[in-house]
């Protein structure tokens, strides 16, 4: 699989009401396919592959037969950011859009480890993404469940932080 493009950095944003710490970011791009763009099957491709290609990735298993991965990094950050205050991850993660792409997101919330919720965080990167520094918040819903919003050029998701 060649490697396409590279993302620029990962902006972190903590609107938590406490101080962060001690974040690591896991970037997996799986050997499952994103989709098919072809003029006569596109969405019924991709729909199909969605439907039918159920293994399962694991951004937290270091061999890549087993968490059905062709690449893996992990790039921490090592500064402690305020609460409502912004940090930034010097890094060049690797993405292809043809092939999903799965999160694991992990940090300390005064002195707890937080983690996304599952080993299988999927939120696939799109060449518009190239270059870019995409965004992750942190911030509290419904009282204190902390969520993890991911901000890409090609759109967003969020995943619910577990103390672990």
């Amino acid at each position: 699989m060649a490697r396409a493009s590279q993302l620029s950095g990962i902006n972190i944003s903590n609107d938590l009401d406490e101080e962060i710490s001690e974040i690591q970011v896991t970037s997996v791009i799986s050997n499952k396919y994103a989709g098919v763009e072809s003029p006569g099957f596109g969405w019924l491709a991709t729909g199909w592959n969605y439907a039918t290609d159920l293994r399962y990735v694991d951004t937290t298993v270091s061999d890549e037969s087993l968490g059905n991965w062709f690449s893996r990094e992990l790039f921490t950050g090592t500064q402690m950011i305020k609460a409502g205050e912004r940090g930034h991850i010097e890094c060049q993660p690797w993405f292809n859009e043809k092939y999903r792409h799965y999160w694991m997101f992990k940090c300390n919330i005064v002195g707890k480890r937080f983690k996304i919720n599952k080993n299988n965080a999927q939120c696939n990167l799109w060449d518009v993404d190239a270059s870019s520094a995409p965004s992750f918040v942190l911030h509290n819903v419904e009282g204190s469940t902390v969520r993890l919003t991911m901000i890409m050029n090609s759109g967003n998701d969020y995943f619910t932080m577990v103390e672990y």
